[in-house]
């Protein structure tokens, strides 16, 4: 089984916020398996599926992306999948 963890982050409007909520995860070695943004009025919502961290990994992204000024909100929600 292949731990899969899906981060969703409500962040300010700004032209770069999606490369800087990206940098963590490459520093933590993270796969990224899908990313998904949106900009809706005062707000960009981003979508992160991640691979290859566990849960304590995790767990420091979320604290890193909530540290962020640009971040508003992060949520985490992680599910086992079936190895391809």
């Amino acid at each position: 089984m292949v731990e899969r963890h899906t981060f969703l982050i409500e962040a300010q409007p700004l032209a770069d916020v999606v490369l800087r909520v990206l940098a963590p995860f490459a520093v933590q070695g993270a796969q990224i398996l899908a990313m998904e943004a949106a900009e809706s009025g005062s707000r960009t919502s981003i979508r992160i599926d991640a691979a290859r961290i566990d849960a304590e990994t995790a767990g420091h992204l979320v604290e890193r992306l909530r540290a962020m000024p640009a971040v508003v909100i992060v949520g985490l929600v992680w599910r086992a999948a079936a190895a391809a």
